[in-house]
């Protein structure tokens, strides 16, 4: 077994999901579009086309569970278009997460214990804005680099290992996932890209989601989350 396996199994555990993806990734190409025309003079329409957008990331993180849905709304457009075009042109990844992370349910928050800023919705909204560069970062791909480095990348010793642990142990281990770490967990990405189907640090992050839903599935009767 390979990450091209990975790969597959992503865009094949759950259609309505890939379809949802692939929706998402047409919608932010359309953005993209817009803030090279506009700048930082964005009209109406433009406006509205990236709040919808970040709205459309939040329920695709979330994989529309009620619960985890309704912050992105409360940003304003302009605050959204302003975090979304400081990510494009952020001259480093640090500048380009902590952007995104302005947002309400992006990061904007610090977790009441550790101080610290959750990363994880911030890095979603990257990953539609910069695929070339950009994975998200959870604790299912973070656990999943832990087993791929034991095993030194050979996938099928690194999913014996993964199956071995538990899920909810290794989601609590991984629960705070902060902008510095989230950049490191990238820079793993990066160091796998090769050529077609990896030449996106988007490709190599879904085929190591993929092959944690092999090691740790989603029960049959829920959606798949992303968390």
């Amino acid at each position: 077994m390979t990450l091209l396996d990975g790969l597959n199994y992503f865009k094949q555990y759950s259609d309505s999901d890939w379809k949802f993806t692939l929706k998402v990734e047409s919608s932010a190409n359309e953005v993209l579009k817009l803030i090279s025309l506009y700048g930082n003079q964005p009209n109406a329409s433009a406006l509205a086309a990236a709040q919808l957008l970040l709205i459309d990331i939040e329920k695709w993180k979330a994989m529309c569970l009620e619960d985890r849905i309704g912050n992105a709304e409360q940003n304003s457009q302009r605050d959204v278009w302003n975090a979304f075009r400081d990510a494009l042109i952020a001259s480093n990844d640090l500048d380009a997460i902590l952007s995104i992370m302005r947002l309400k349910g992006f990061g904007s928050s610090r977790d009441e214990e550790s101080g610290q800023r959750r990363a994880k919705v911030a890095t979603a909204a990257l990953r539609f804005l910069k695929p070339e560069e950009w994975g998200v970062v959870d604790w299912r791909t973070i656990a999943m680099l832990r087993f791929l480095r034991k095993a030194k990348w050979n996938v099928d010793q690194a999913l014996m290992l993964a199956k071995k642990e538990k899920a909810a142990d290794l989601r609590s281990l991984f629960s705070i996932v902060n902008e510095e770490a989230a950049c490191e967990v990238n820079r793993e990405y990066r160091a796998k890209r090769a050529a077609e189907p990896f030449s996106r640090t988007v490709d190599v992050e879904m085929a190591i989601f993929g092959l944690s839903v092999m090691a740790w599935p989603f029960p049959r009767s829920s959606v798949a989350p992303k968390p």
